[in-house]
């Protein structure tokens, strides 16, 4: 039989976990950081899509597209990808998402959204997905 635990041994105050992540020819480093859960099913959440079929069924996509990037965007602490400034430098007003692509090369933008995906731990929910399809 299992050891009696205290409950206040699941007692914690959670510090959300963030990262610097350098890219050769800016100074300063990118900065992200994990999000919540609770902050990862609204951003979930909103880009659900729900549709209801002739029958009366209703499906719910989710757009993997969009939530990737959404997860990058809400992820990013440094720069703000929001400020007109930069985006004014890159001509991509409005466009946080299109700021960030001009901004880094198709291999950096790839290595930073792997760091976000470590951080969050959504690549290991994935890793452990693939052994379980595997076996």
């Amino acid at each position: 039989m299992a050891e009696q635990v205290s409950i206040k041994d699941f007692l914690r105050k959670r510090q959300m976990a963030t990262k610097e992540v350098k890219f050769k020819g800016f100074p300063a480093p990118f900065v992200i950081q994990e999000i919540t859960n609770e902050e990862n099913e609204k951003l979930q959440k909103s880009v659900t899509k729900i549709t209801k079929t002739r029958s009366g069924q209703v499906t719910q996509n989710m757009d993997q597209d969009k939530y990737a990037k959404e997860l990058i965007l809400d992820s990013v602490i440094q720069p703000d990808l929001n400020s007109e400034e930069l985006q004014q430098f890159y001509g991509t007003l409005a466009d946080p998402y299109g700021t960030l692509k001009k901004m880094l090369s198709i291999g950096e933008l790839t290595a930073l959204i792997q760091e976000v995906n470590k951080l969050s731990g959504v690549d290991e929910a994935l890793d452990d997905k693939v052994e379980d399809a595997k076996n």
